[in-house]
């Protein structure tokens, strides 16, 4: 019988959750009336995470544990599990129990319709303090701005149909909250749902932290996404566009020097312009080369996608 639904969760250092988490996961799967498993991906944690994972595989038949032989951080651990879990549907949960299976996981099933292919959660009671949440607040709006897309919470839970893994980029570090930005870009369908957020029992959450130098790196990713979204599929458009500028500027300043030369006579005290000009145009030159380039580069890709 093949998996219908597998739920995907990262686990670092939650020897103290991780059994009440599999048990509220396997409970409230078993429910479901649908053939599932359950993929953990031990992000190689420092305590005894990964010895109580590989006991609990004999209570649990449908338990797949993967073990990470470094850390990869969150990204790389729900990439790694993506990827392995057999689900048609895939849900991803924290395994810190910060979110609760027993009531989100039916929900983001429930909301999974045939018209919809990608459900996220929107943490609609969780408390950051002032700063966090105008940071918060800024990411999202800045997110929607780029690229459309109205949801609250980009990195929380969610469930959605495994086809977009295979249609979508692979996910870098830190690109997890971009997960619903490049399905909708493909255009799959979005919708947003109210999950309710649970602090934790014990130890310190790893999930969503979203520190100064993470805000930066956001942001940074955020034009990096955007700039592959928008031109990936037509370099040239932003390339050769910018190299015809280059040129153009260039050359403007040329024929303004050989109007001083025709009209003056002398140009000797304008070398800063001169060296600007022929700088322009060498740079558009270049710019329209590497657009040339970068198209051969998509319709070799194209090709091997095929």
């Amino acid at each position: 019988m093949a998996v219908e639904i597998s739920v995907v969760a990262p686990a670092y250092n939650e020897e103290g959750v991780i059994e009440e988490f599999l048990e509220k996961v396997d409970n409230t799967l078993k429910k479901q009336k649908a053939d599932y498993e359950i993929v953990i991906v031990d992000d190689a944690s420092t305590d005894r995470t990964a010895s109580k994972l590989d006991a609990l595989k004999n209570k649990y038949a449908r338990l797949v544990v993967l073990h990470n032989r470094k850390n990869l951080g969150l990204t790389g651990s729900s990439w790694k599990g993506f990827n392995e879990a057999k689900g048609k549907i895939i849900v991803f949960l924290p395994s810190d129990l910060e979110s609760n299976p027993e009531t989100d996981i039916p929900r983001l099933l429930s909301a999974l319709d045939e018209n919809t292919d990608l459900v996220v959660g929107w943490r609609y009671n969780h408390r950051q303090g002032f700063i966090k949440t105008i940071i918060s607040l800024t990411f999202n709006q800045v997110a929607y701005y780029f690229f459309h897309v109205k949801a609250h919470d980009l990195g929380w839970v969610k469930a959605f149909r495994k086809e977009i893994i295979y249609n979508i980029e692979p996910l870098r570090s830190d690109w997890h909250r971009f997960f619903v930005v490049l399905a909708a870009y493909e255009g799959y369908k979005i919708k947003e749902i109210k999950t309710k957020y649970h602090p934790r029992k014990s130890g310190k959450s790893k999930f969503g932290r979203f520190g100064l130098n993470r805000l930066i790196g956001g942001f940074f990713d955020l034009i990096v996404i955007k700039f592959h979204t928008s031109f990936s599929k037509r370099p040239m458009l932003i390339f050769g566009i910018t190299g015809v500028l280059l040129f153009a500027l260039g050359a403007l300043i040329s024929v303004y020097l050989l109007f001083l030369k025709l009209t003056i006579g002398i140009i000797g005290n304008r070398t800063p312009l001169i060296f600007l000009a022929v700088l322009f145009i060498i740079l558009g030159i270049q710019f329209f080369a590497l657009g040339f380039i970068a198209e051969f580069l998509v319709s070799i890709k194209g090709l091997i996608k095929k």
